[in-house]
C-alpha cells in the first residue's frame, strides 16, 4: 500500500532524495478518531529511525509513513529526533565558522551597520567609515554567512587558508551597495568571538525570551521616557558581550537540543487499528 503513495525530493544530509510524499490528503488523524483508536504518546529512542521504529513498536517498518502523517512529519530528516551524532553535524553544518558580536568603533554601543550574505568583511585599521577602508590584506578577509542585526551577529567563515585570526578589540570593516546604487562603508569593532556552535542563539529567562538590548527589568514593558536612561551594558547583549555574562543565554548548540528533544515526544495508533486504518487510506489514495 506504501508503494502507492506519489513521490516527492526530499532535502536530507546527503544531498536530495526520492521518497514518498507523506504530505499527500489521507487523513490520518481523522480515520483515529473515527475508529476509537485514541492516540499514545511514547518517547523515541535518539538511534532509531522512523522505520526502524515502526518496525520496532507495529512489525513492520514500512508502516513508518502511518507514524509520520499521524504526527505531521513532513520531512523525517530534519523532523525526527536526531541521533547524538547526526546532531552534532547538523549543529555543525547550520552553525558554521565564527560569530562576532560587533560594537560601534568605541567599544560602548551596539553596533548599527549592515553586512549581507556573501558580503566580503575584512581586518582594518581605519576606525571612520567615510575614509572608505579598502582591504589591506587578501590574506585577512572573510565571508558573510548571516547577519542579525537584533543580536549584532555576525557568522563569518574564511574564504582561504588565513593568517587572520580576529580578537576581540580588533576592527573589521566592510561594504554593500544600497538601492540607491551608493556604496556604504561600515567599520566595528568585535566586542566578542566564538565558535558559532557554542554562540548565543537568543537570551532567555524563566521560559521567556528576552530582547537583547533593553534591561531584564523593562522587558515586555510599555516604555516612557523615563525608561531611556539605561546604558547598553546593562542590557543581556551588553552583558554577555562585556562580562562574559551568561545566566539568561542559550546557545546555539542548547537550542538545537531542545529542539531534537521535543521531536523524540510523538503519539502512536494502538496496534489493533492499523489494517483498518491502512484499508481505508489505501481506499482514498486510488482516489489521489
Amino acid at each position: 500500500m506504501y508503494d502507492k503513495i506519489p513521490i516527492t525530493r526530499y532535502v536530507t544530509p546527503q544531498g536530495y532524495k526520492n521518497i514518498a510524499d507523506i504530505t499527500t490528503t489521507i487523513r490520518v488523524r481523522q480515520k483515529v478518531v473515527e475508529e476509537g483508536a485514541y492516540p499514545i504518546n511514547v518517547s523515541v529512542p535518539d538511534m532509531d529511525r522512523p522505520e526502524v521504529f515502526a518496525n520496532r513498536v507495529y512489525g513492520r517498518s514500512n508502516t513508518h509513513w502511518i507514524i509520520l502523517n499521524m504526527n505531521n512529519i513532513v520531512n523525517p530528516y530534519y523532523e525526527w529526533v536526531l541521533s547524538p551524532q547526526s546532531l552534532d553535524n547538523y549543529i555543525d553544518e547550520k552553525y558554521p565558522g565564527y560569530t562576532l558580536f560587533l560594537l560601534d568603533t568605541n567599544g560602548t554601543k551596539p553596533f548599527t551597520g549592515s553586512f549581507r550574505v556573501n558580503d566580503i568583511v575584512f581586518a582594518t585599521g581605519i576606525t571612520n567609515p567615510d575614509l572608505q577602508p579598502s582591504v589591506q590584506s587578501s590574506l585577512k578577509n572573510a565571508r558573510v554567512v548571516t547577519y542579525d542585526p537584533a543580536y549584532c551577529r555576525l557568522v563569518i567563515e574564511f574564504t582561504q587558508k588565513t593568517a587572520w585570526i580576529p580578537v576581540e578589540g580588533d576592527y573589521i570593516a566592510g561594504s554593500n551597495v544600497d538601492v540607491a546604487g551608493v556604496t556604504q562603508y561600515y567599520v566595528a569593532q568585535i566586542g566578542k568571538i566564538i565558535e558559532s556552535p557554542f554562540a548565543a542563539h537568543h537570551f532567555e529567562y524563566q521560559g521567556e525570551i528576552l530582547n537583547p538590548t533593553l534591561p531584564l527589568s523593562l522587558n515586555n514593558k510599555f516604555l516612557t521616557a523615563s525608561d531611556f536612561g539605561y546604558t547598553f551594558g546593562g542590557t543581556p547583549l551588553g552583558r554577555y558581550i562585556f562580562e562574559d555574562f551568561g545566566d539568561y543565554t542559550i546557545t546555539n548548540r542548547e537550542y538545537e537540543i531542545e529542539i531534537n528533544d521535543s521531536h523524540r515526544n510523538i503519539q502512536l495508533i494502538s496496534k489493533p487499528y492499523i489494517a483498518n486504518i491502512e484499508k481505508e487510506v489505501e481506499a482514498s489514495l486510488n482516489n489521489v
